[in-house]
């Protein structure tokens, strides 16, 4: 069940890089930004997410030069995990389709939830 707040209150400029301290590696915090990010720009809702769909989004911010994505891009040690998210239980593969679409699971979205910013 989705959480009640949407991708864009998920605060990505807190921290670099994004999600610190939220998933236990650095490469899940980068793999979950990732996801947030492409939900963010595409729709703004909770959904499953394919690796073309965040690759076609990671290439458009590097190309436009967007920080920090372009930085992490070129980052050899910013290497996103979703495997490792999805082990962890933050996430789990769309429909047990291993490979395929990823998606938050309810320890995900409470773990995001230190990083929804305020409503105001």
């Amino acid at each position: 069940m989705p959480p009640d707040y949407l991708p864009s209150a998920v605060n990505l400029d807190g921290s670099f890089p994004p999600l610190l301290a939220t998933f236990k590696k650095t490469e899940s915090e980068i793999a979950a930004a990732y996801i947030i990010r492409t939900l963010q720009l595409s729709g703004d809702a909770w959904r499953p997410v394919a690796f073309p769909e965040i690759a076609a989004r990671l290439r458009a911010d590097v190309e436009a030069k967007n920080e920090p994505w372009a930085a992490l891009a070129h980052n050899p040690f910013a290497r996103p995990d979703v495997h490792r998210l999805i082990e962890d239980g933050f996430a789990e593969w769309y429909e047990g389709v291993v490979g395929g679409s990823a998606q938050f699971t309810e320890k995900g979205f409470e773990a995001l939830r230190k990083w929804v910013r305020s409503r105001r």
